[in-house]
């Protein structure tokens, strides 16, 4: 029996994204979603960043849900976690305002955010 888990991604993952092909084209998208505003997005260029911050005091932030099975889940997990992200955390995903699935993030440690959080209202998006 195989388990899966709903994967939340934002950046190079995504559909279109360089690593998207490589890690989940033979997985189930569930759809686009939101973050409740928990987050902050730091666009690096060739890929964004997300630190978790205070609750309500972040940005809405636009990803996708995948449903993984375990071994693709593992695979990516190994990558992002060498990459030094956390651990993934479980999260309340909005889509509509309505509070939508549970799926795992990876966030990068928030003792190294040392910016300033902006204040964008809407969805802060990371493009391809």
């Amino acid at each position: 029996m195989n388990d899966y888990k709903n994967l939340f991604v934002y950046g190079t993952l995504k559909r279109g994204g360089r690593l998207h092909d490589f890690y989940l084209k033979n997985q189930t998208f569930m759809g686009t979603f939101y973050t409740e505003p928990n987050y902050v997005m730091v666009n690096l260029g060739a890929f964004p960043i997300v630190f978790p911050v205070k609750k309500g005091t972040g940005q809405k932030i636009e990803g996708e849900i995948y449903e993984m099975d375990d071994l693709h889940f593992s695979t990516v997990q190994t990558m992002e976690e060498g990459a030094g992200y956390d651990t993934t955390q479980d999260i309340f995903l909005s889509k509509g305002g309505a509070i939508h699935r549970i799926a795992s993030i990876f966030a990068y440690p928030p003792k190294y955010f040392k910016g300033k959080i902006e204040s964008k209202k809407g969805v802060v998006s990371w493009g391809n």
